[in-house]
């Protein structure tokens, strides 16, 4: 088991009465890829939670475990090996600081271009004698998430009666997309047992900014999403399963209909939580907007603006912003 260096408890943040991640709630949107239906319950998960789970994915298990495997053996290595492929610039790896912001948590990571072409010699030589595994891992792993995907894409353009049903998946498929791969460990955190009554944040709250995030853990808790009451719920982990959410981009092409999904991750002390994620986003000269087909006379919400204008004010700021609150439009009224 992989147990970073004990920093100073009081850097953290945490959070007070918290409902125990162990209390999960059951009511989280499946969507069952083999079912006809699956097109209107993904619209009308994105429309109540932004968020939803999915089952007979068509990704092989082989690569998920082929890769989470790949994952521990890199998280395992001593921490000065592994700050050989950092600090992220934004790519590379991670130790507890998140962004440039001064966001800190109880993590560790990898972020990572969805080309593994382009996996930095300074990252590969950090992985041994074989980098190759590696490399063979993630790009077998990220072609069939990012195929499920688009799948689930079209699917959703199909529930919301889009003639196009490309109009999101394209934005993966081009070879200009700017879609990321990251990796986070959480170590367990040994003195989180002395905190009866509050939570350490392993990942703080946040929107993703891209259309897409597709998350897959292994079997330790720690998720948790935002309602739209502005109650927290905690996500039962599902290691066989992939969880998506709805960002920021998303929200704006569908003129608000789908909100992007507030969330974070605690940690515990008892069990380590892997999570590897894909980040959907268009090409860096992409503009996004309210889709013409969905607006049916309504005011457009958000200014238009383009991936990259909106990726380099989202970097500027911290986790827990309203990022998009730049770019909405004051209605009149």
């Amino acid at each position: 088991m992989v147990v970073l260096s004990k920093p100073a408890i009081e850097q953290y943040s945490f959070i007070r009465n918290c409902i125990p991640t162990t209390t999960f709630y059951t009511g989280i949107p499946i969507i069952d890829l083999s079912k006809p239906d699956s097109k209107n319950l993904i619209v009308k998960a994105c429309e109540e939670f932004g968020f939803f789970k999915v089952i007979n994915h068509g990704v092989p298990l082989e690569f998920i475990t082929n890769l989470e495997s790949e994952a521990i053996k890199f998280f395992s290595l001593p921490l000065s090996e592994k700050e050989k492929a950092g600090p992220p610039t934004p790519m590379g790896y991670g130790n507890k600081r998140i962004g440039p912001n001064g966001d800190i948590g109880w993590v560790e990571y990898l972020l990572l271009t969805t080309n593994p072409d382009s996996c930095s010699h300074k990252f590969l030589s950090v992985l041994g004698e074989n980098p190759e595994m590696f490399r063979s891992a993630l790009n077998d792993y990220i072609l069939a998430v990012r195929k499920m995907t688009c799948e689930v894409l079209e699917l959703m353009a199909d529930g919301l009666k889009i003639p196009t049903s490309n109009v999101f998946s394209k934005l993966l498929k081009d070879e200009k997309s700017d879609s990321v791969f990251r990796l986070n460990h959480y170590p367990p955190c040994p003195d989180f047992q002395a905190l009866e009554d509050s939570n350490m944040v392993g990942f703080g709250e946040h929107t993703d900014p891209q259309i897409i995030s597709v998350l897959r853990s292994n079997n330790a808790s720690g998720l948790q999403i935002s309602l739209r009451n502005g109650n927290w719920i905690s996500v039962p982990p599902d290691q066989d399963s992939f969880f998506f959410l709805v960002g920021d981009s998303l929200q704006v092409m569908t003129n608000g209909r789908f909100q992007s999904v507030r969330h974070r991750v605690l940690t515990n002390s008892l069990k380590s939580r892997v999570s590897m994620i894909y980040f959907g986003g268009p090409p860096l000269s992409e503009k996004i907007a309210p889709l013409p087909a969905l607006m049916k006379g309504e005011t457009s919400l958000y200014k238009e603006f383009t991936w990259l204008e909106y990726k380099t004010s989202a970097y500027n700021t911290k986790l827990a912003d309203n990022r998009l609150g730049h770019f909405e439009r004051i209605v009149a009224s």
